[in-house]
């Protein structure tokens, strides 16, 4: 019941809801149930259809859920095969000797690149025009953030396509640098598509949602990791200062970053004290650091197993 009134769900045949209520002496109430019958929470609008009637419901199941029908599953493997694909190509595009040969334009390398690139970005383009239009509520489409990163993963492409396009026939030599910065910008954001693999991960959708509910206690951690590095920082750089004026630690600000990388456990060598005061500070700095971060994680475990028990039946 919500708000006064019976929603049946939609795994529910209207025969069995009414014998229910008849069952439970709530008939007084079936005006309201046929009232708000078609009426479907926020939350559910953009949900499966358990019994997809129009075409438009059958492709929404198409590529809503894989588990939907064996299209659906092979439509989902070839979504994971483009994204694997794709970040593959992002990754040894960057190797040295791949990038000599891309340099050069009359390679086939650089063709062989491309060509697979553009099969990845319309395979993402389709999949992102037809699961905007067959969900049924575009306002909650336009809402999820998972859909925002699948426009971020192919708009870089269609930018890139026209900005080289528009250098090819700059003779300004400054914006066609200025342009050449912002395709590396672009470029950059193509990483943003190993993220599309989250949809496919029941484990990734499940950690999602157990940072979602644990933001206070991170939020609490983060506050107080942050007034260490402050303390421990400026306490570190008079002590370290004040011994060596050559020391690494010139500033707050260097030695903040000292702190930084003490307190997070990772201890690059790149700063480290030299004075018997500054080893007694970073002996505190890394006992504080290590109870501020095991401070909240029993909490997170305890959520992450309400979630987990909560989701996994569902996802």
């Amino acid at each position: 019941q919500s708000s006064g009134q019976f929603y049946k769900p939609s795994c529910v045949s209207s025969d069995q809801f009414n014998l229910e209520l008849q069952f439970f002496g709530l008939t007084n109430h079936y005006k309201d149930y046929v009232t708000s019958l078609e009426k479907e929470p926020k939350s559910r609008k953009n949900a499966i259809h358990e019994n997809p009637t129009t075409l438009i419901e059958r492709l929404w199941n198409f590529f809503k859920d894989p588990k939907s029908s064996q299209a659906a599953k092979i439509w989902a493997i070839i979504d994971v095969f483009a994204i694997t694909v794709a970040v593959i190509l992002f990754i040894v595009e960057t190797m040295p000797a791949v990038k000599r040969e891309l340099e050069n334009p009359n390679k086939i390398l650089k063709s062989t690149f491309f060509v697979a690139e553009t099969i990845c970005v319309l395979f993402f383009t389709v999949e992102l025009i037809g699961r905007l239009i067959c969900c049924p509520d575009k306002i909650v489409f336009l809402k999820t953030l998972m859909n925002w990163i699948d426009f971020i993963t192919i708009i870089p492409y269609f930018v890139q396509l026209i900005a080289e396009g528009h250098d090819s026939a700059e003779t300004d030599q400054t914006t066609a640098s200025s342009n050449t910065e912002a395709i590396v910008v672009l470029r950059v954001l193509r990483v943003v598509r190993v993220l599309k693999l989250a949809r496919h991960s029941k484990g990734i959708i499940i950690v999602t949602k157990t940072l979602t509910s644990s933001v206070n206690e991170l939020a609490l951690l983060l506050f107080f990791w942050f007034i260490g590095v402050i303390i421990f920082g400026s306490i570190m750089y008079y002590i370290e200062y004040s011994f060596d004026n050559e020391s690494a630690f010139s500033s707050i600000l260097h030695s903040s970053w000292w702190a930084v990388v003490t307190m997070s456990t990772v201890g690059y060598g790149d700063m480290y004290p030299k004075s018997a005061w500054g080893k007694l500070v970073a002996s505190v700095c890394m006992m504080f650091s290590m109870i501020i971060i095991a401070l909240p994680v029993t909490v997170i475990v305890s959520k992450f197993t309400r979630v987990y028990a909560k989701y996994k039946d569902k996802i």
